[in-house]
């Protein structure tokens, strides 16, 4: 384990915010970006990205399957964010999906581009790798450190609380993008709530940082992008009520072996932040 500073500002002021899992999730006094200090040295977090397990972690643990029901979100992401006029113009696209799992993304913007769209995702954990290779679906394992290619829109979903250094990873996504080239990207909008409205568990030490809109579009601003759109749904761990998905939790509860979930009206349920942003020309 190492202590680092803060990735956004690079103050080492910092505080106690909370524990999990016998590690410290702490904020910074100067930004409010909480951080997992001391965290993994890259060596760990890089077999770690490979095998899905962190030390301590159980070696049987499941690494999921293709879930149809992201597509279905995801597609609703696209239209939100107006991408079916980007491939109406007939144009070819070459789009990369950073952190793929299962493809799910990957094969949502295949269907949906058409022959108008050239898309490949990256993802480095094997397990979820293979899967997706033996549905079909055009993902590899590259190493951003040397790729060379550069692409017309880089997505990145669910990944920023798995980067080692989140600044430092988006400026290499930005450079990889041609001149006027898009970034989609996804994160939690959670470093500026109080420890009592936190959406727990945080998943140390799996998740390294927990951004804010506020953070993030700076961050994007420095990095020379230009902001087009910014959306802020609902996070999936918070379903919505009703009374045939109450029935159905309370099934749950009473099913051997499955959890419930009854967190129907947290105080911040629409904290699933996505930002569509441009880069500027030269």
């Amino acid at each position: 384990m190492i202590e680092v500073d803060c990735y956004q500002c690079k103050s080492n002021k910092n505080e106690l915010y909370d524990t999990e899992n016998g590690h410290n999730l702490v904020k910074c006094l100067e930004c409010g970006l909480l951080f997992l200090n001391p965290r993994p040295g890259l060596e760990e977090i890089n077999e770690a990205s490979k095998s899905g397990l962190h030390k301590g972690d159980n070696k049987s643990k499941k690494f999921g399957e293709f879930d149809e029901k992201l597509k279905a979100a995801y597609l609703s992401r696209l239209n939100d964010f107006n991408y079916g006029a980007m491939f109406s113009e007939k144009k070819q696209y070459s789009w990369l999906d950073i952190g793929s799992g299962h493809g799910e993304l990957v094969e949502t913007l295949a269907n949906f581009g058409g022959e108008y769209i050239d898309v490949m995702g990256i993802e480095p954990n094997v397990n979820k790798l293979k899967a997706a290779i033996d549905r079909g679906i055009n993902l590899k394992f590259l190493d951003l450190e040397t790729h060379q290619e550069k692409y017309d829109v880089i997505s990145a979903i669910d990944i920023y609380s798995h980067l080692p250094n989140p600044p430092e990873d988006i400026a290499k996504w930005c450079a990889m993008l041609n001149q006027g080239g898009e970034l989609l990207i996804q994160a939690v909008d959670s470093a500026n709530l109080s420890l009592e409205n936190q959406h727990k568990p945080y998943s140390l030490p799996d998740h390294f940082s927990f951004t804010s809109k506020k953070l993030l579009l700076q961050l994007l601003q420095e990095l020379g992008m230009e902001i087009i759109q910014v959306e802020s749904y609902r996070l999936p761990q918070y379903p919505v009520f009703s009374y045939l998905e109450l029935f159905k939790q309370i099934g749950r509860l009473l099913s051997p072996g499955r959890s419930a979930n009854f967190k129907f009206s947290p105080k911040y349920p629409d904290a699933d932040l996505w930002i569509r942003a441009k880069k500027r020309e030269s």
